[in-house]
């Protein structure tokens, strides 16, 4: 019924895509002591935020997931904000094709970059871990993944280009942007053991509604500038972004083997 063809989505549908062009990186590992940190124009993410969402396939409730800022963490000796996704299966889906996944983050919160990132996927069968120190100065990464369902652990390190991004990172880097419509940015991100261009293209405005009211949204649409298997199959990846300051995120959409998954923004929980 195609339920693992869009476990990843539920997972994390902005940038939930499979690189199979890594690219060029000059292999030189630059000395920490010349390394001068950038500023970046824009730092003003909050110190906390929890949004949740009703993930959907069709008119199916799929499961739900979350996005989080937990707070400013010391790493390093700098300041970096505290990023986390989880998503879980729910419902019919979940007997058919269980997912509990986690994403962690850490983005250094001057330059906005990353500086470490940790996963837990838990998708049907398959079930990894895997922790990643991005050492900005040096221009490499560190990985080490678990994958439990087959007892396999690998260690891996690479080049990184300067200021790169990891997976969930990228998105709140986005709600960074200026995002003038018609106008594209681009960004270096590092998925696994690959660094790809990421090209985020500003499709338009419109007035959207979902289960946490209506809203006036920038939609914006990431696309790979190497093959990856959204692009090759046709498939999109949207995001609405509320139109304010904020930049939150309201809908996220992707399409799949069978139609598309949705992930839209619910009411605060009462506590």
């Amino acid at each position: 019924m195609g339920f693992k063809k869009f476990s990843g989505s539920l997972a994390l549908l902005f940038f939930g895509v499979s690189v199979v062009h890594a690219a060029g990186i000059s292999s030189t590992t630059v000395s920490a002591s010349t390394f001068t940190w950038r500023q970046a124009e824009s730092t003003t993410l909050p110190e906390s935020e929890t949004l949740r969402f009703v993930v959907k396939w069709g008119l199916v409730t799929a499961g739900y997931s979350t996005l989080s800022i937990r707070g400013v963490d010391n790493v390093n000796g700098r300041p970096a904000y505290h990023l986390l996704s989880e998503a879980t299966s729910g419902g019919m889906v979940s007997a058919f094709y269980r997912v509990e996944d986690h994403n962690e983050a850490w983005m250094d919160g001057g330059s906005m970059s990353s500086v470490r990132y940790e996963k837990r996927i838990k998708e049907g069968k398959f079930h990894i871990e895997e922790s990643t120190l991005i050492d900005q100065p040096r221009r490499r990464y560190h990985m080490q993944s678990f994958r439990m369902d087959k007892n396999i652990y690998e260690q891996k390190e690479g080049d990184i280009p300067p200021y790169v991004l990891d997976v969930l990172s990228s998105l709140y880097y986005v709600r960074l942007m200026p995002l003038v419509v018609g106008k594209s940015y681009t960004m270096d991100v590092l998925s696994g053991d690959k660094v790809y261009p990421l090209e985020v293209r500003v499709e338009k405005r419109e007035t959207i509604k979902v289960p946490a009211g209506k809203f006036d949204t920038i939609l914006v649409e990431p696309l790979l500038r190497a093959p990856g298997i959204f692009i090759s199959k046709g498939k999109k990846l949207e995001v609405w972004l509320t139109a304010d300051g904020r930049r939150m995120p309201v809908r996220m959409r992707s399409e799949v083997f069978i139609g598309h998954v949705s992930a839209e923004l619910m009411p605060p929980s009462k506590k």
